[in-house]
């Protein structure tokens, strides 16, 4: 198995001439630009940023934004949008009092950007001490390559189409007129704010190639070290508390940079970074979170700029309140006497343990709409209503599974972790945003499991595919912060298995009945469907699995599923097959070796240059075991060959049959034991799954008794 590296995407160059934009000046186009139809630095893109600035000025209390980009293709003109999205008349309560933020005054910082959305962006969400924040100043144009130039006429009020919602976010857009391809689009707004200013989040990658771009932060004097006099120098007049009444002392910086880049104030207190030539966020199959791999700059308020104690005094926060939350009541003690027994060994009390938390009601998956993320708030009263209304979130059921471990003995500890499909934990990154998901760990023996007990349907010690091999925290024994990570799964506990029997006839038709087992991810996945849901959806995203695995002509459909609703048994798909396989060509029969093969083709498609790593998500192993039955008075022409291909330790590929005089059985077998691979080791990847779709394509000949040559 692969360990998640982060990759950089290749070299930038400091852009030094790149010119400041003053406010609101746009710039001349020149010849050059305007006669653009196609790129060389991006071949095939549909657009181009010719220059990008962000501006953020805290002293002068506003944030600009600043674009210039040559529209190359049809699909390019959708850049005429622009999106602004913003808070607006948000309290930053500077005495602490501040809910919906994070332990470090921030929202959830990069999460995975859109690769294909258009125009600006980047979401932006102010927050002031007054909460007055408002666009003041939009400026745009459409050049055509003839120097035409079409200006956008309208104040900010009159040009912006605003869309609120409850949790304040402010959606605007503005539409550049007249955009043709070969267009120039030039656009630049300011939002400007009163006071204090969430810090800036820089997604230095866009989806399109960038040519030059420009980022500047002036933060308030206040997070200027060189202007602290006495050490507190700049707050006396209003103080940045945190949500545990922590006064905010630094300023911090967490960065995706090119090698010998760095971020840092410069002796005129602010922060600036001008780079050239930027590759576009790529657009890779089986790519990782983008939130962690693409260029970037996540600035962020902190009362410490000590790691550990960060983390060990937010997570100490958190476990007071955890454990004021499941404090021991006698419903609790009673549910524990009810379900487990004094005779009962430590790992037997888990199971059950967890076997009845599994039983209750999880509105994350049964009430639309309704999935939750676990954040920094704890659910105020007590997990004893969990259990009196037989029903909770994900993370109230994981909760309420600790206090039953508690309360029965068995040591065990609640695990933040950040979730793979979100981004990769950085505990340099000292924001408890990046803590999205529950897990408990109890000790059986001296070693400690980990457990999923939040997430319907996961069998024991089965972790959601996203929980695996993530990173996070938890206190150690000792009282100390430990940085945990979950461990990943073997390829053997996310297995699909397809075995049955199917009658030849001497016509080429075939029939039978096949079973289709899941184990596993693919288990989990199709038993939440079935929750969310009916089992006709499961039944229907089967059918649709087998309409591009079987071969043309063939009817196989779900006729009915076993343990479909326990998760401790394989899940199974009972499929009835008809139709006509093999090619008949006067006394002899052509039919696919391998029955759900015949349409397959190679998963990992060459490719140049990969950027990413390949994030397959688990390992996994498919196994097939398929019987063709001859019809009567033929035989199996020649002997088929059988296979076996590795590649390394990540995966391995084995075909055999077995024949007797009036059948053939062949097996097959493809385990993957990696979850995420290096970008650098793609081309052997590609390789392997190529010789393994050769080899799944060889056809078996039955010929009629009497033929000649048979």
């Amino acid at each position: 198995m692969r360990s998640h590296r982060v990759m950089f995407l290749g070299m930038l160059l400091v852009g030094s001439a790149v010119p400041a934009v003053l406010h609101g000046q746009l710039q001349p186009a020149t010849q050059e630009e305007l006669s653009m139809t196609s790129d060389p630095k991006a071949p095939g893109a549909d657009a181009v940023y010719l220059y990008r600035e962000e501006r953020e000025d805290d002293p002068k209390h506003f944030r600009s934004v600043y674009a210039r980009i040559k529209v190359l293709t049809e699909r390019g003109k959708d850049l005429a949008t622009v999106q602004v999205r913003y808070t607006k008349n948000f309290v930053f309560n500077a005495t602490g009092d501040n809910s919906s933020r994070s332990s470090s005054a921030n929202e959830s910082h990069f999460d995975a950007p859109d690769p294909n959305h258009a125009g600006e962006d980047r979401p932006w969400d102010p927050d002031s001490v007054s909460g007055h924040v408002e666009v003041a100043d939009i400026q745009a144009r459409t050049i055509h390559p003839d120097g035409t130039i079409i200006p956008l006429k309208g104040k900010p009020s009159d040009l912006l189409h605003q869309k609120e919602n409850n949790s304040q976010v402010n959606e605007m857009t503005f539409n550049l007129p007249d955009v043709t391809v070969g267009s120039i689009i030039e656009y630049y707004y300011q939002v400007r704010y009163d006071r204090f200013q969430v810090p800036p989040e820089w997604q230095i990658q866009q989806p399109y190639f960038v040519h030059k771009a420009r980022y500047v932060f002036y933060p308030d004097e206040q997070f200027q070290a060189f202007r602290n006099v006495g050490g507190t120098a700049g707050m006396s007049n209003r103080q940045m508390l945190g949500p545990h009444g922590d006064i905010f002392t630094d300023l911090r910086a967490t960065a995706v940079l090119p090698p010998g880049k760095t971020l840092a104030m410069d002796p005129t207190g602010k922060y600036a970074i001008e780079l050239n030539d930027i590759p576009a966020i790529p657009k890779e199959a089986n790519a990782p979170p983008l939130a962690t791999q693409i260029y970037q700059a996540d600035f962020y308020y902190t009362y410490t700029p000590d790691t550990q104690e960060f983390w060990r005094k937010e997570t100490d926060f958190w476990i007071k309140d955890v454990g004021a939350y499941i404090a021991p009541t006698s419903l609790i003690k009673q549910t524990v006497a009810e379900q487990v027994t004094d005779a009962d060994s430590p790992l037997v009390k888990a199971k059950k343990l967890y076997a009845f938390v599994q039983s209750l009601e999880n509105t994350d998956i049964t009430v639309a709409g309704s999935a939750t993320v676990v954040g920094d708030t704890i659910p105020r009263g007590s997990v004893e209503a969990v259990l009196q209304h037989k029903r909770g979130t994900s993370q109230e059921i994981a909760l309420l599974y600790l206090a039953l471990a508690k309360a029965a003995g068995l040591p065990s500890r609640p695990e933040r972790i950040c979730s793979r499909d979100h981004r990769v934990f950085a505990p340099e990154f000292m924001s408890t945003s990046q803590l999205d998901s529950l897990l408990i760990g109890v000790t059986i023996d001296g070693k400690e499991i980990v457990l999923d007990p939040g997430e319907k349907m996961a069998p024991f010690q089965t972790l959601r595919w996203s929980h695996a091999g993530a990173g996070g925290v938890a206190f150690a024994a000792n009282n100390k912060i430990e940085i945990v990570v979950t461990p990943l799964q073997a390829n053997t506990e996310n297995t699909s298995i397809r075995v049955g029997s199917l009658n030849v006839s001497a016509q080429g038709e075939i029939s039978g009945t096949l079973k289709i087992g899941f184990t596993g991810q693919q288990a989990l996945q199709l038993r939440q469907l079935a929750l969310r849901s009916n089992t006709q959806a499961v039944e229907q995203r089967v059918n649709e699995i087998l309409a591009n695995q079987v071969p043309d002509g063939i009817e196989a459909h779900v006729d009915h599923f076993a343990n479909l609703d326990n998760p401790d048994k394989q899940l199974l798909a009972i499929v009835p097959v008809k139709g006509t396989l093999a090619v008949h060509t006067g006394k002899r029969l052509i039919l696919p070796r391998l029955f759900f093969e015949s349409k397959e083709s190679v998963p990992f498609p060459a490719e140049a240059a990969r950027v990413l790593p390949v994030d397959m998500h688990y390992a996994a192993q498919d196994q097939e075991q398929i019987t063709y039955v001859f019809p009567a008075g033929f035989t199996l022409e020649g002997t088929p060959e059988d296979k076996k291909l590795a590649f390394e330790d990540n995966a391995v590929y084995q075909l055999r049959s077995k024949v007797t005089p009036t059948s053939i059985t062949s097996a097959r077998v493809l385990a993957r034991g990696f979850t995420m691979l290096d970008a650098k080791e793609y081309g052997d990847l590609h390789d392997f799954y190529q010789k393994v779709a050769a080899a799944d394509q060889q056809q078996i000949v039955l010929i009629a008794a009497g033929t000649a040559g048979s």
